[in-house]
């Protein structure tokens, strides 16, 4: 059979010792695919001719369910919005896609022929895999091949999503055939009609494997379709569905281990939509747990499970399995004698691939000399999709574990003890820059296709998506017509290749063999169905510099990486891979939303502090500038407390002009020391005066007294004890929530101690903040300015709290946004708010707009930085400034200048 290939992207691909086919990229077109099936049809490896074949019926049915302008998807996120406009936006993109698709041919490129030969050819490989040594027809199985391969031209660069089931979890087709039993014995009927419903993308690959289970255990063929919601059934998907349930049969619908359920309760809508009544439908899954559960959203259906304990995954990992594998793997040099295994088999996180570690007992036949290795054996997937973890190790050599072999989904590797992984210095830069420079040259691909894969999470839509935040309930429509295009053009990758995904400083471990570190988790991350897709290798860099905690660390990893490569790492593609890693940290539940917070609002002010700040010392001496945080130099319309262009521009202009400004905030001192490192201020009071940093000497100052302390202490044990959240990031003060939020005042007066006269109580909007009565911000600027000789030029706040260190200033100011309090102490108000608040408030000080004379103005910046600190700046005045800085920034995408 020779397979219309007509313009695949290339794919490096090889076999391995023992023939099977060895492939780096997961993506691949319907090209590729064609050419992968004919392989494994020629060799007789079934499972990966299945997989082949299930990846190509996916492309299919994807492009025989379109859905324009990802229209369906928008109307399907805004119809779960509370508000009757959003409903309203609902209801007009699902009509707007339905009039897009009317009349269109629902196979469309003459795919009919294709679709048919693939269903035949599926179910046909799904049996032989199931019963690998029964006789085959393998003619008619090429000739169905070459049906669907003529056709892949017509299905354009579209990628195939590797399945969650074979890539993600251990998921085997042995549990389809015990699913197949446990439905049969649950119906306690002679098998009847049945239509498997396949939930792409794993249903796509496990639909098939569990109707040919039902087959062979002698039920009808089975019927098999395919659904992605929100997208509709075609009509003659609706026609089998109803026809199967007017024999009087059953739906079973299929897909990996359900999360959150919703994916699933959106197809058993769409069945029910089809005229299928509930009686009638069946989930059949596998689940993680014991005993089996349903998530919520799906406890009144009737289902069949198979629990985790029973997935077949879990034979293989027996001790005497490992031992005939590994004895296979290592040859007739070694014998394997005892493989004792150490605790039962887990999965990091509960949900994904488990792993097991062994010691083994080995004898080298040639010297008689005993050995004692530790072995780990995790899941990676099956068939070509698990051995890329083979071929990944095989690329990388010694930057990983030692790799024993792959077998029926599991890699085995040494072990590697547990310890404080790389450091944040430069050796362990060194340590990352090499791993991802040599991991780029090693598993180059052809062409990036994430261009092309909106709706499937590459790492420029969730950029655009985090991004739009600003834009409040118009976010959806902002992202696409704005902010997809520029982060497309800002992350558009000229050198792609096959990244790790996952590259957190604790992710390399010592080698207890050959010493220095090795980077275990090396092939689970890239083409994970929870992980973001990006072919970039500065994505990988950036992934240790996310969460790391030295201010310092993330320059000198970009210096190390630029230093082995002599390439330079641009900023506006440094700030959107951090501020993506920290989503995808947090999606994974790496990440508190506290530490979340800290590194995305550090990857922004260390993105600003690189615009404005790189040519301007920190004066060592002058007039002060007390400066409060939260409304002031900082709002959180992006996610997390962050300043924008606006606010340190007017950091700018006072150090241009010899000014010292410093941070004086409720916030946590570390919170405040952290921003006043990166954006080289003068020093910090935090936690409402009770505490300082002076950089001059790098010093901490609690400025409680004993008798404070004392005090403070007893509020923490006490709101500890009565089960709310208190902050343990607050050092000096307390800070406490109760359901989230500030403490409700029935709880507050039934708490003696908060009625202390020494005690201080600051209701915030989202939190309480308990102090010393005798300590705030005015008191702690004192600290802070003593012995300098220097005055407090200008005070700017927006709250009672920021009256103190008003009143220690020459000038003070508070941005339109102030309190009322603030209004009825007389402080007058400058024209705008929030940070534009604050540059108005510098103007009044400096006699100048700030930026607007050669002290002070920044360099000229080129367009992409320009259309950065537009985006940047969308909430630095409130949401009146949202058009303006739209307006700017579509100027700039407007140009179509090189970037």
């Amino acid at each position: 059979m020779s397979a219309d290939l007509r313009t695949p992207l290339p794919v490096p691909h090889r076999t391995g010792s023992d023939g099977a086919l060895l492939v780096t990229d997961l993506l691949l077109p319907a090209g590729t695919l064609a050419e992968l099936l004919t392989r494994a049809l020629e060799s007789g490896d079934w499972l990966d001719a299945y997989l082949a074949a299930a990846g190509l019926t996916q492309l299919v049915d994807d492009h025989c369910h379109p859905d324009p302008l990802q229209l369906r998807r928008t109307a399907d996120y805004l119809a779960g919005q509370r508000s009757r406009a959003a409903r309203w936006g609902a209801v007009t993109a699902g009509t707007a896609a339905d009039l897009l698709l009317r009349g269109r041919n629902e196979h469309l490129d003459g795919l009919t022929d294709a679709r048919a030969a693939l269903a035949e050819l599926v179910l046909s490989l799904a049996a032989q895999v199931l019963q690998p040594h029964r006789e085959v027809d393998r003619r008619r199985l090429a000739d169905l091949a070459g049906v669907a391969a003529r056709s892949t031209g017509s299905l354009g660069s579209d990628v195939a999503r590797p399945p969650a089931c074979f890539r993600g979890f251990d998921q085997h087709p042995d549990d389809m055939r015990l699913l197949a039993r446990a439905w049969l014995d649950h119906s306690g009927q002679p098998p009847g009609p049945v239509c498997v419903v396949g939930v792409r993308t794993s249903g796509s690959y496990l639909g098939p494997l569990l109707a040919a289970a039902l087959w062979a255990e002698g039920a009808p063929r089975p019927e098999v379709v395919t659904h992605r919601p929100p997208r509709p059934f075609l009509q003659w998907e609706q026609d089998v569905l109803r026809d199967t349930v007017a024999r009087g049969g059953f739906v079973l619908v299929c897909d990996d281990p359900p999360g959150s359920g919703s994916t699933l309760a959106g197809t058993l809508r769409a069945v029910s939509g089809a005229g299928v009544p509930g009686a009638a439908q069946v989930l059949a899954l596998s689940v993680f747990g014991d005993p089996p559960e349903l998530p919520s959203a799906l406890h009144a259906r009737e289902a069949v499970l198979l629990p985790g304990p029973a997935w077949s995954v879990h034979r293989r990992l027996e001790e005497h399995c490992v031992g005939v594998e590994l004895a296979r793997m290592l040859g007739a040099r070694w014998r394997v004698g005892t493989v004792r295994r150490l605790g039962p088999p887990g999965a990091p996180g509960g949900r994904g691939h488990l792993r097991a570690r062994y010691t083994v007992d080995l004898l080298d036949r040639h010297t008689g000399r005993p050995e004692r290795r530790d072995l780990l054996v995790e899941g990676a997937g099956m068939g070509y999709l698990g051995r890329q973890a083979l071929a990944v190790a095989d690329a990388l050599g010694d930057h990983v574990p030692r790799v024993y072999g792959f077998s029926e989904g599991l890699l085995y590797r040494d072990w590697l003890p547990d310890g404080p992984g790389a450091g944040e210095d430069l050796a362990g830069a060194g340590l990352v820059a090499s791993y991802v420079a040599d991991r780029a040259q090693a598993l180059p691909v052809g062409a990036d296709p994430t261009p092309g894969l909106r709706g499937r999470d590459p790492v420029w839509e969730v950029a655009a998506e985090l991004l739009a935040r600003p834009y409040g309930p118009a976010a959806p429509v902002a992202r696409t017509v704005v902010l997809e295009p520029l982060t497309r053009r800002l992350l558009a990758c000229d050198h792609p290749s096959v990244v790790d995904g996952a590259t957190e400083l604790e992710r390399w471990r010592p080698s207890t063999g050959s010493g220095g570190f090795r980077k275990v988790d090396f092939h689970q991350f890239a083409f994970s169905n929870t992980e973001l897709s990006c072919y970039d290798q500065v994505f990988d860099l950036a992934g240790a510099a996310a969460a790391a905690r030295s201010p310092a660390f993330e320059a000198t990893l970009r210096q190390a990486w630029e230093a082995g490569t002599g390439r330079r790492v641009d900023a506006e593609r440094w700030l959107l891979y951090r501020l993506t890693h920290v989503h995808r940290l947090v999606r994974g539940g790496a990440l508190t939303a506290d530490r979340a917070a800290q590194s995305g609002a550090a990857a922004v002010h260390d993105y600003l502090a690189g615009c404005y700040l790189p040519d301007l010392a920190p004066p060592a001496g002058g007039p002060w500038v007390a400066v409060d945080l939260d409304g002031v130099l900082e709002t959180d319309r992006l996610g997390f407390p962050a300043s924008s262009p606006a606010g340190v521009l007017a950091l700018r202009a006072l150090r241009a002009h010899g000014y010292r400004p410093a941070l004086v905030t409720g916030r946590s001192l570390d919170d405040a020391r952290d921003r006043a490192e990166r954006l080289g201020l003068a020093g910090a009071v935090a936690e409402y005066g009770m505490a300082t940093w002076d950089p001059r000497t790098g010093r901490e100052v609690d400025l409680r007294d004993a008798a404070a302390r004392e005090l403070m202490t007893a509020v923490r044990t006490e709101l500890q004890a009565r089960g709310l959240e208190v902050d343990a990031g607050h050092r000096y003060a307390v800070r406490v929530r109760q359901d989230g939020g500030p403490l409700r005042g029935d709880l507050a007066r039934t708490i003696p101690l908060l009625r202390e006269p020494d005690v201080r109580v600051v209701q915030g909007e989202g939190q309480t903040d308990i102090g010393a009565r005798a300590l705030d911000k005015g008191t702690g600027l004192d600290h802070l300015m003593a012995g300098g000789g220097a005055r407090c030029a200008l005070a700017v706040g927006d709250s009672a709290s920021d009256l103190p260190m008003m009143e220690r200033a020459v000038l003070a100011r508070a941005p339109r946004n102030a309190d009322a309090r603030v209004r009825a102490a007389g402080v007058p108000l400058t024209r705008h708010a929030y940070q534009l608040g604050l540059l108005d408030a510098c103007a009044q000080l400096l006699g100048h707009r700030p930026g607007d004379c050669p002290a002070c103005r920044p360099p000229a910046f080129p367009p992409r930085t320009r259309a950065m600190l537009a985006v940047l700046g969308l909430p630095e005045g409130g949401t009146g400034t949202v058009p303006v800085r739209s307006l700017q920034l579509l100027a700039v995408l407007a140009r179509r200048t090189p970037w």
